[in-house]
């Protein structure tokens, strides 16, 4: 469904990824992958925002975002997620990716900077939170943060070990 086309730094590479678009007609779209998530891309569809993508499926997991380097954050914390139960995006199906999720719903996030805060008592977030939040649509990219989300997300990926 896919095919490496060119390589750049930090370990991303462009690959092409098949999409069903909701007209029914699957696109063909450039994507940026990582080895450390493998299985996962970062695409555009539609054109001028961004969204981590199930290479597989063609499939989204999360809504779009307006740079790309928060759709990488994503994608790194995704893999992370998968990794945590030593499982691999490119050997998910979609059911398997679903039961990824389910196995995981109680469990901390793997990563920083995801809390949440009741009755006055602040923890991390549970996968599952983490997974809700995902789905719902905001609007808070703004580009006076105090953190490239690319570097979050390149620092994300190297805490995964990938075999040579």
């Amino acid at each position: 469904m896919s095919n490496e086309k060119t390589e750049y730094q930090y370990g991303l590479s462009e690959i092409t990824v098949q999409i069903p678009a909701p007209d029914g007609v699957t696109r063909t779209v450039p994507g940026l992958k990582h080895d450390s998530a493998p299985g996962l891309a970062v695409t555009m569809l539609p054109f001028g925002v961004f969204q981590v993508t199930h290479i597989n499926t063609g499939r989204k997991l999360c809504n779009t975002y307006e740079r790309a380097g928060s759709a990488l954050l994503i994608m790194s914390q995704w893999a992370l997620i998968a990794h945590m139960k030593g499982k691999s995006w490119a050997a998910l199906s979609q059911s398997g990716a679903a039961d990824l999720i389910s196995e995981t719903a109680d469990e901390e996030v793997p990563f920083d900077d995801c809390t949440s805060t009741s009755q006055g008592v602040t923890r991390k977030m549970t996968v599952g939170e983490w997974f809700q939040h995902q789905r719902m649509p905001l609007f808070d990219e703004f580009p006076w943060e105090e953190r490239d989300p690319f570097e979050l997300a390149i620092a994300n990926l190297e805490k995964i070990e990938v075999p040579a």
